[in-house]
């Protein structure tokens, strides 16, 4: 299967210019922009980065070959393993429609080696009512998770960020991504669904889906 992935880059404003040379380095036309908010605990913002400030969530379709090079480009321009600047993850693209995959060379997009089912990293994406959220990451960080990113149901123009995560999500309902060790994955997603699952209040549900590289995680 010809693979494409979709990169996030999670990072504070002001960085606009310089992924948008990146994209166009690489020749990445299909891209977006949404907001969220970092949350994390005060005595954790050093060491992870992610706190309650206004986050650029950045979303585009790559190649695969092209994965090592983009990410690499992300660190050098903006920094991003250094502490309090964001993160950068890719994950695989199940299927996609032909104008995707005819948008990059066809002759370099071949099948990617096949990598192994135990990936490093997880994105686990929690989707809970609005009042809720503060509950979502206390239990995640109960399990070892170490901060987290806020996406608004209203009012944030996330479209299109829902139309790429696939979802669904209704005005008054937030959306929570926590990258977490792969370790510690089952426990956060426990821990999750005990305070705020579909029989509480919070109504949440969550997945977790394999992040096959990442910087700007420790």
């Amino acid at each position: 299967m010809k693979k494409l992935k979709l990169l996030f880059t999670i990072c504070n404003d002001g960085h606009e210019e310089e992924l948008k040379g990146i994209y166009r380095k690489y020749n990445i036309s299909l891209k977006t922009v949404t907001y969220g908010f970092g949350t994390a605990s005060p005595s954790i913002l050093d060491y992870f980065g992610l706190v309650e400030t206004k986050k650029n969530i950045n979303l585009a379709v790559i190649p695969h070959y092209f994965e090592e090079q983009i990410l690499q480009q992300i660190n050098k321009c903006l920094n991003i393993n250094s502490p309090g600047t964001g993160i950068a993850f890719t994950i695989s693209i199940s299927s996609t429609n032909k104008f995707l995959v005819d948008s990059f060379d066809n002759k370099e997009l071949e099948e990617e080696k096949t990598m192994s089912d135990e990936r490093k990293f997880h994105l686990i994406i929690t989707i809970v009512l609005e009042g809720h959220l503060n509950k979502v990451m206390d239990a995640a960080k109960r399990a070892g998770a170490q901060g987290g990113t806020v996406i608004r149901g209203r009012g944030l123009g996330n479209k299109e960020a829902v139309k790429m995560f696939g979802f669904e999500i209704e005005p008054g309902r937030e959306l929570v991504l926590n990258i977490v060790n792969s370790e510690i994955k089952n426990k956060v997603m426990e821990e999750i669904t005990k305070d705020v699952g579909i029989k509480t209040p919070g109504k949440g549900v969550c997945i977790a889906i394999p992040v096959d590289n990442a910087i700007g995680i420790n």
